[in-house]
This record gives structure tokens, sequence and C-alpha cells, in this order.
């Protein structure tokens, strides 16, 4: 699947800067045309350089996050088994908090409650709602407002954070660019931020994030572990130790398999 060589690719290019299309070829077992095509998808789309040969990472500025149209097709069989899990987690719920990201745009496509409330700065999550259930009835959906961030579909700003403060939920459902024994982290502070809002103003939290996101840091600090209620996640061995960190400091998981 081109998304998943693409995927590949971006990561690989993280960690080493520059990337020949032969290197590539080698160490991710894809086959030369299928490299040469992603090189140019994801050149064409500005997410990295053509240089000789091969390419060169951008220099991502305040926002180092793919773009949501990227990543929404990244990891797509763990998101909709999570998100399921979370949906059925929530069953008790009359309201929630639901924060912008691809894990719980996923959300759109499970939820259909009417008596469900969702408070949300995720332009994505009302699109899948709205594209999912037509004209029959379903959740309440409340945007918060805001400035649009186009690359992630999210508001932000003020008024999405004014918005957030007027309510309560009994639950506050959280995406995570990244998170550890040391808390939770996104890409970008002003969703950090508005993060943190909901979580204040939350009975529990529930953090949803594939294993990809563990033991791994980004900019900006949302809340530390003691703040997170549960961690609904699918377990790889390789996130056994930090697994292993978070549950000695208290932290709860709910380990689904895709």
């Amino acid at each position: 699947m081109k998304q998943e060589t693409d995927r590949k690719v971006l990561e690989l290019l993280n960690a080493e800067h520059t990337l020949s299309a032969r290197e590539a070829s080698e160490r991710l077992g894809v086959s030369g045309a299928s490299i040469r095509r992603s090189f140019k998808r994801l050149a064409d789309l500005g997410e990295v350089r053509r240089v000789h040969g091969g390419i060169e990472e951008v220099n991502r500025g305040m926002d180092p996050a793919y773009p949501f149209f990227l990543r929404m097709h990244w990891f797509t069989h763990e998101k909709e088994a999570l998100t399921k899990r979370t949906a059925e987690l929530l069953s008790d719920c009359r309201s929630v908090f639901i924060d912008g990201g691809t894990t719980t745009a996923h959300l759109g496509m499970i939820l259909r409650d009417p008596s469900l409330r969702i408070i949300t700065n995720s332009l994505a999550l009302n699109d899948i709602l709205t594209r999912n259930l037509g004209t029959e009835k379903g959740p309440e959906v409340v945007l918060t407002g805001g400035s649009v961030n186009r690359k992630s579909a999210i508001l932000v700003g003020p008024e999405a954070a004014e918005t957030i403060g007027r309510f309560h939920a009994d639950a506050a459902v959280i995406s995570a660019s990244a998170i550890d024994e040391n808390g939770l982290y996104d890409n970008m502070e002003h969703a950090a931020f508005l993060q943190r809002r909901m979580i204040a103003n939350a009975d529990r939290v529930l953090i949803v994030a594939d294993a990809s996101k563990f033991g791994k840091q980004a900019p900006s600090h949302v809340v530390p572990l003691e703040k997170i209620s549960l961690v609904v996640t699918n377990f790889t061995s390789a996130n056994y130790h930090v697994v292993q960190r978070m549950k000695e400091k208290g932290v709860a998981f709910e380990f689904v398999h895709p």
C-alpha cells in the first residue's frame, strides 16, 4: 500500500535526514520503482526535498506534524480497533470531549448515540460523523470555534479554549503525538493547551494511541501520567519496557488486538 510506504520512508528520513532511493529500497524491502514513486508523491506535497539520487528532510518549523490527510491512512487497522473499544468504554457517558487527531477522528465512524454530546475541536471528526450519519439522528456535536489549522484539521485559539471552559464532560478522549513514562505530548503547543483544558474539565481521561507513539517525546508536554485514567492501545513487544514503567507509576492499560 502506497500510504504505508510513504509512512516508512518518512520515518526513515526522520532518523537519517537524507535518504537515497537505493538505501530506502534496501532497508525497507520495497522495490526501487515504489520508492521513487513515494519520493515523488512526498516531494509534490512539500513534505521532503528532492536531491540528486534521493530526498532530504525539510524544515518543519513550529509545527512538525505531517498533514492530517497523510496520517489518517497510517495504522488504520489499529486505529479502527482502538476506537471501537474506546466507544464501548464511553457507553455510560452523556458528554465527552474529543480532541483533534487521526485516531480520534475514527470515532466518527462508530459513535451513534443521540443522547451523547460531543465537544470537539476536530473538524475531521465532525465531517466523518456527518458523512456517516447523513440525515439520521446521532450525537449532538458542539464545535469549539476558533482558527482553522488546516494541516491538522483542528480548531485552535482563544475561542476554542473559551468554549471548552464552558463545559464539563464525563470523559475526555485524547490522542497523542507521543507518550512515555513522563507523560503525554503533542507536536503543537496550541493543541496541547486545548487538551489540558479538556482534561481539566472531565471526570476521566482516556488516551487513545497506537503502539507507534510509545517511548517518544514531542515538543509540548500536555500532562503528567497521574492525570491519565486509562490508556487504550495495541501492545507490541518493543513497548514492553516503557509500558512497564508507566504501569509502575499507576497507569492503567486496555490492550486491543487489531
